[in-house]
């Protein structure tokens, strides 16, 4: 049992896509108005006219900010949705057999998106006996399976995986993994020894606390982008007040 860093992270751009629709309340801040204004009309000629038409009119303070609003708008969602469907995401390091590439207690970011693999990748994977992700180097892809290694000692495991097994790939910059160090500690539980790491005995409740604040977090995301949608409608940014 762990608090995913991809709930926090996923809880902080929901936060980020609040205080927008805080803004676009307040300051009648709309990106969607032009693109509504434009399609109303069936002509695609029209509509591409038209739309560059309102672009030259309005001041151009009033293109930086919309610019602003939708590369925004646009970036949280992107990454909303890639750590929501877990296409990248952060695990904990349970043990020291990556040294020195990490250690224990590190948190490595992995991805899901490229499924193609080959010597040398580091990769995710559930440990036949155990339920903890193990992340390993590959060391030799044969007709069999995959066999992986840890950089610490270079024997190879006793495992053979197949592709299916693979949880993710760690994403690579410049030959060397993405690690923010020491922080995946607040994210793993000891069954063995019952050690709950710096949260304490409490770190139960904040596990549960998290996960139900991502399965609203859903919620209010969608609420929150319908709003967003529905005073669009009714207040245009480049227009006095």
């Amino acid at each position: 049992m762990y608090i995913s860093l991809n709930d926090i992270l996923f809880l902080l751009i929901l936060l980020a896509f609040l205080i927008m629709v805080y803004r676009r309340i307040i300051y009648s801040i709309s990106s969607f108005e032009p693109i509504i204004r434009t399609f109303k009309t069936f002509d695609r000629k029209h509509r591409i006219n038209a739309y560059i038409k309102q672009i030259n009119q309005r001041p151009a303070e009033s293109q930086k900010v919309l610019f602003k609003e939708l590369f925004t708008f646009t970036i949280a969602l992107i990454i909303m949705y890639l750590f929501a469907s877990k296409a990248i995401f952060f695990t904990a390091v349970v043990s020291g057999s990556m040294s020195p590439t990490f250690n224990k207690d590190d948190l490595v970011l992995m991805q899901n998106i490229d499924r193609t693999y080959k010597s040398a990748d580091i990769i995710m994977f559930e440990r036949p006996d155990t339920s903890y992700p193990i992340v390993h180097r590959i060391s030799l892809i044969t007709d069999k399976g995959i066999n992986t290694a840890g950089d610490a000692t270079g024997q190879m495991d006793w495992w053979e995986l197949q592709k299916k097994d693979i949880l993710g790939k760690a994403i690579l910059i410049q030959g060397k993994p993405v690690v923010i160090k020491g922080y995946g500690k607040f994210f793993i539980v000891d069954d063995t020894h019952q050690d709950f790491g710096p949260l304490g005995q409490d770190y139960a409740k904040y596990f549960l606390f998290f996960q139900v604040l991502k399965i609203y977090g859903y919620v209010i995301a969608v609420f929150s982008l319908f709003l967003y949608i529905i005073m669009t409608f009714k207040q245009k940014p480049w227009q006095s007040r």
